[in-house]
């Protein structure tokens, strides 16, 4: 449910003329997409997602013809936890077997004031389609941009953890799910 993110989240704009926009090849690190949760006892554990392609195309003189998309294989989301990293990937939880990647598109942007941005846009995981809106902050030095965002998803709406798993016992809901993305201009 992490992948929402994202990519959620891989958005970078660029110094380009209104009409070009530019694109981005994103570096794929363990950091780049991460997501924390809360199991039904109160601790905290947190994930990444470390396979995952990105397609950006993204300028801030251009945000109307700017577009992200980035599938994440969802085999990929662990938690470093030989339990967890047993059942997430089990028909309960984000049945990777029916569903091996997770889908974010944004095709809508909006300038936020200084750096910040927001990426409007769908997260499909397990074959659950629903809006996200990530925030993110762009900062870019010559060719090379860093992108960071956080954004909160509801398992629950992608049916991750349904039934008895659905119980906050189990898990809390909310997950958080942040980017730590560095591009380069291509």
């Amino acid at each position: 449910m992490i992948r929402f993110a994202i990519f959620f989240l891989a958005l970078l704009a660029g110094a380009a003329p209104a009409f070009a926009v530019t694109n981005w090849i994103a570096e794929q690190t363990p950091e780049t997409i991460t997501w924390e949760g809360t199991e039904g006892n109160g601790n905290r554990f947190s994930g990444r997602c470390t396979a995952f392609i990105a397609d950006i195309a993204f300028d801030a003189e251009a945000l109307d013809a700017s577009s992200v998309t980035v599938v994440i294989d969802m085999m990929s989301c662990l938690t470093g936890e030989k339990q967890k990293d047993e059942y997430l990937p089990a028909e309960g939880w984000f049945n990777v077997a029916d569903y091996p990647k997770a889908v974010f598109e944004a095709k809508t942007f909006r300038h936020d004031g200084g750096n910040r941005y927001l990426a409007e846009g769908t997260l499909t995981l397990r074959g659950n389609t629903h809006p996200v809106t990530l925030p993110f902050a762009l900062d870019i030095d010559g060719g090379k941009a860093h992108v960071t965002g956080e954004t909160v998803l509801n398992r629950l709406d992608f049916g991750v953890g349904a039934g008895q798993l659905a119980s906050p016992d189990v898990a809390a809901p909310e997950v958080t799910v942040r980017i730590d993305l560095t591009a380069t201009k291509s």
